[in-house]
């Protein structure tokens, strides 16, 4: 049995990183709710507290539909203001937005200028990655069932023109309703992938 000299091998080091990828990424500030909306609308079971930052990772949870579709709804943990330069650990929560196809705004009802919420948190999205607060997205308004959460709810309309979807997840007001418009926005997304030559992302 015979052998031939070997050579030097080679060594290397290689950072991976992995990123939540979901059909719709939650966006919001600590406390919005999207914990416990997480909870109200898929089988996911993220941990839920009174306190900010409960969140440290992304959840994802399944949204199932009669039809056996299913939609990826990812947590992603609250942004701040000044995330795009890593504050509050900013730059590692917003790059698990990058991966997600549409986005719900989830805002805070008992915040008394939820429109300002929303223009923050576009412009963390925008300076991260131009365009990226431009995607498909519904606005979820959080916490409907508290006594101030009607004025703020009406304020937050005559300054969006978007639709806004008030919502409970502590009392389950509207959720058939998020559902349904998470099923749209679901349906747009593969309807564009199947016009565009793209593989649709099927969970």
């Amino acid at each position: 049995m015979t052998a031939t000299p070997g050579e030097p091998g080679q060594q290397r080091i290689l950072h991976l990183e992995l990123r939540t990828m979901a059909h719709a990424g939650m966006v919001g500030f600590p406390n919005a709710g999207k914990s416990s909306l997480l909870r109200a609308i898929s089988n996911a079971k993220p941990a839920v507290a009174a306190y900010p930052f409960t969140t440290l990772n992304p959840h994802v949870g399944i949204v199932k539909y009669q039809d056996h579709e299913q939609v990826a709804v990812a947590d992603i943990p609250g942004i701040i203001r000044g995330a795009h330069v890593n504050r509050g650990l900013g730059i590692s929560f917003l790059r698990h937005i990058e991966r997600c196809r549409f986005l719900l705004f989830v805002l805070d009802l008992s915040d008394p200028e939820p429109w300002a919420q929303l223009q923050d948190l576009r412009f963390e999205l925008e300076q991260y990655e131009p365009g990226l607060s431009e995607r498909p997205q519904a606005i979820v308004a959080n916490k409907a069932d508290l006594p101030e959460a009607l004025a703020n709810l009406a304020a937050l309309r005559s300054r969006v023109a978007q639709r806004v979807i008030p919502v409970s997840a502590l009392t389950g007001e509207n959720i058939v309703e998020l559902i349904l418009h998470l099923r749209e926005l679901y349906d747009g997304y593969l309807l564009t992938e199947e016009r565009t030559g793209g593989q649709p992302v099927r969970w």
